[in-house]
């Protein structure tokens, strides 16, 4: 039986890409997925959240040529991927209990999910500027907290 139970409604964080919101709805960059179960986001965990993320500076990526996953799934890779991949390492380590993927530094694959029907010119330069724990998916999707990116008082 998998960690995540069925009846569980489960948190995610992710970067969202508001340049191509209005060819891909909800456009995103998963960090973790699945995060928490709702129940245990309080306001500890939010704070926290906001502590890491306000370290972080704004940055620019590229989404590059549509790539394939095994199973078929169509995505956009983000280039660098390193940056990615240490934001879902710092987030695994200050949440151990948190139950996404492994995070092995070369184990995650970031990326933007493209539906089949749907065109993205690339390359694309993009911004993150902030990450966005939510729950739920589609037409029941709910932010719970944003996060900018950059705003720490140091």
């Amino acid at each position: 039986m998998s960690a995540v139970s069925q009846g569980t409604a489960w948190t995610r964080l992710v970067v969202p890409v508001d340049e191509i919101v209005a060819r891909v709805s909800g456009a995103h960059i998963a960090l973790l997925d699945p995060f928490l179960p709702v129940d245990d986001v309080d306001d500890g965990v939010v704070a926290e959240l906001r502590e890491l993320f306000s370290e972080l500076v704004p940055f620019a990526y590229v989404l590059g040529e549509p790539a394939r996953f095994p199973d078929g799934e169509r995505y956009l890779p983000p280039q660098p991927v390193t940056v990615f991949r240490r934001i879902t390492h710092s987030l695994r380590r200050a949440f151990p209990e948190s139950v996404g993927p492994a995070t092995s530094l070369d184990t995650v694959v970031p990326h933007l999910s493209v539906p089949e029907a749907c065109d993205v010119p690339t390359p694309l330069e993009v911004h993150a500027r902030e990450a966005v724990l939510l729950v739920g998916r589609g037409e029941n999707e709910t932010v719970l907290a944003s996060f900018r990116f950059g705003t720490s008082a140091a």
